[in-house]
């Protein structure tokens, strides 16, 4: 992820909540309809296919992958290749790509829609040094004429919508100019998150930014930052006017938040959150799934991560830190999960 456990929830905002919010389903293209118009964020080491079916199951109108080195893909990769993992239950489904290539972008693009991706999307938004040192992710926003050829090449090699996850600039923001460069190379879609790359995650997002290129461009604009429940969301669509919103820190260990913002959409009553119970059921959903797709071995290592978020804030995030280091099987993530249920219970029954 490259961020701090510390900064892994998005802050909130302060003030009144806005009125509710009539969003029709939001069309990519003939045959890629969000509905609802809320999506799953690509996040590294996170929307794997486990997650992804997660956040589809809760509501998510669309989700994305972890973004994929195109050059690696195109290069026959194995490791690359895994990551290309698509199932039937989880679309429609974003590939999201990176580099700064034209030509390998548009031959990966192709390879990703012959695999059965709904969207092709480009990460232009990435602020981790390792990225942007490459000219790659957030490192692409200084050069729109290169965004220009990377989607015309892009577009001309696919029949599916072609899309761009970027960041208000690099240090001051340059998202209209980046915009109508995308939207001249043919894309269907920008998503913005309203920090420029110095911003990394602090502060809030500058929603009057997301605002100006809604009103600069013609396609389809996904406001990005600081929506983690309904509240947020209504927030981000009323001051910006977006077409759709996209979920990221605030779905890491809460794919409930997709169900919220579903019902809210519709005009529905939201959910109560989650009890004890069906978050267990949830996580051992999870795990399962986990553990099909990667293996036991692995889940108890990767799985770790997961079952912090889930319990963040809570009496038994303490509980599962002291149980990581013995995680060796289901059995053994599932008593843990058990101990960090019975943490919570027993702190909300001294407090009744």
């Amino acid at each position: 992820m490259g961020i701090s456990f510390d900064n892994l929830k998005p802050p909130r905002w302060g003030g009144p909540v806005p009125g509710p919010v009539e969003r029709d389903p939001c069309v990519l293209g003939p045959d890629v309809v969000l509905d609802p118009p809320v999506v799953l964020s690509p996040m590294a080491a996170v929307t794997n296919p486990p997650y992804r079916m997660i956040c589809r199951e809760m509501g998510a109108g669309l989700v994305v992958t972890e973004m994929i080195h195109a050059r690696k893909l195109v290069e026959g990769d194995e490791r690359t290749w895994q990551m290309l993992d698509i199932r039937p239950s989880e679309h429609p489904v974003s590939v999201q790509l990176f580099g700064n290539e034209p030509s390998v972008l548009a031959e990966a693009a192709a390879i990703v829609a012959e695999e059965g991706a709904d969207v092709v999307d480009l990460n232009m938004g990435c602020p981790m040094r390792k990225v942007v040192s490459n000219g790659c992710g957030a490192g692409l926003l200084e050069d729109t004429k290169l965004i220009y050829e990377i989607f015309r090449a892009m577009s001309d090699a696919v029949d599916v919508p072609v899309t761009g996850k970027i960041r208000a600039g690099w240090e001051e923001s340059n998202a209209v100019d980046v915009g109508r460069a995308m939207q001249d190379g043919g894309a269907a879609a920008v998503t913005i998150h309203g920090r420029t790359r110095s911003d990394m995650y602090d502060g809030h997002v500058d929603l009057a930014i997301i605002a100006e290129l809604k009103k600069a461009v013609d396609m389809v604009v996904i406001g990005n930052g600081d929506v983690h429940d309904w509240q947020s969301a209504r927030r981000m669509f009323h001051t910006t006017g977006c077409d759709a919103v996209m979920v990221a820190r605030g779905a890491l260990g809460n794919p409930w938040v997709f169900r919220e913002l579903a019902a809210d959409l519709a005009g529905e009553e939201v959910p109560a959150r989650p009890d004890l119970a069906e978050k267990r059921r949830t996580l051992a959903r999870h795990v399962d799934l986990y553990i099909d797709t990667f293996g036991e071995e692995r889940t108890t290592f990767e799985i770790r991560k997961h079952l912090l978020w889930y319990f963040r804030g809570t009496p038994g995030e303490k509980t599962l830190r002291r149980k990581l280091k013995d995680l060796h099987s289901r059995a053994d993530i599932m008593r843990a999960v058990d101990a960090a249920c019975e943490a919570c219970r027993e702190v909300g029954a001294k407090a009744s």
